[in-house]
């Protein structure tokens, strides 16, 4: 076996040589993502062009992630990592400052200015509550937002066109199919979001903020942005204003774990309603899903949350 083992490891890399041989006469590109959004646009706009893969496993929590060695190797392997900004997403920056040497960085949310967004939207927003905890312009969850979720993918089309011009038109159609889609999710937003029953939406962890201010409701985070839990007096009050207003549902992310949430239910009768803010998909998912086809099911769940009594 020791005379065979030389051999069978010259076989394996011989092997390795001639499958990256093969992609780079075939124009491929190895492209690996941060969030699922940015994923599916790789895969809308690029189609078979590209090999692309989410960092993430599924059901992953991005605030809690951290990638092995053996990870940030593959990585490194790469030709390209697209996140949404090293300021919106620290473990993204980390792997960012390791393999830089060795793969292309495309942060596609680098030019957006969130605090200005936030700001133009503000005329739509509730007075902050005392128990809601501030996510300002560091929250990460900008994709739900569709203006900037085409911003970012446009971003996405113009980074794979430089790298494999010879498919720079078609790119260009199947952003603008891509394109087309999220405006008419924007239409599906504006229009459950026009006159609601309910202002205040009660979610598992502040993600939602990009999608209140733009639309014109308020969310309500049982916990922060980063997971962390609200006090006691937060506790009684958000338990204290639930019943207030007979809020019927609260909104549970499938990659968040979250104890309180669950006593809240319990004290108040609401009823848990699925909303994923598509940081990762769940083993649960359907394999095909896309930006758009998670976004109708969130569409349908804040429908129920914002117009249900």
């Amino acid at each position: 076996m020791k005379k065979l083992f030389p051999a069978l490891l010259l076989l394996l890399i011989l092997a390795a040589c001639s499958n990256d041989q093969t992609n780079e006469e075939d124009g491929e590109l190895t492209i690996y993502t941060t969030v699922f959004p940015l994923t599916s646009f790789v895969e809308q706009i690029a189609g078979d062009t590209v090999n692309v893969k989410s960092i993430y496993p599924p059901g992953a929590d991005m605030h809690s992630y951290e990638p092995t060695q053996k990870d940030m190797m593959s990585y490194s392997d790469g030709d390209l990592f697209i996140t949404t900004s090293n300021d919106l997403d620290p473990v993204a920056a980390s792997i960012a400052e390791t393999v830089s040497g060795d793969t292309e960085i495309i942060e596609a949310a680098a030019d957006i200015d969130t605090e200005a967004f936030l700001e133009s939207h503000h005329e739509h927003d509730h007075e902050e509550d005392s128990h809601d905890h501030s996510h300002g312009s560091l929250d990460p969850h900008l994709w739900l937002s569709p203006k900037l979720a085409a911003e970012m993918a446009e971003t996405v089309k113009i980074a794979l066109a430089e790298h494999n011009p010879e498919s720079a038109d078609i790119y260009e159609e199947n952003f603008k199919v891509l394109k087309n889609d999220i405006e008419e999710i924007d239409q599906e937003l504006t229009a459950i979001t026009e006159n609601p029953v309910n202002t205040d939406v009660y979610i598992s962890h502040e993600s939602i903020g990009y999608l209140a201010h733009q639309y014109g409701f308020h969310q309500v985070g049982i916990s922060g942005l980063n997971n962390q839990e609200p006090s006691q007096q937060e506790l009684a009050e958000i338990i204290e204003n639930i019943k207030a207003e007979n809020i019927p549902y609260i909104l549970y992310e499938p990659n968040v774990v979250s104890s309180v949430t669950d006593v809240i239910r319990s004290e108040t009768n609401t009823e848990p309603l699925y909303f994923n803010n598509l940081e990762s998909l769940t083993s649960e998912d359907p394999s095909d899903a896309t930006y758009q086809s998670m976004m109708k099911k969130n569409i349908e769940t804040l429908d129920k949350a914002l117009n249900s009594k």
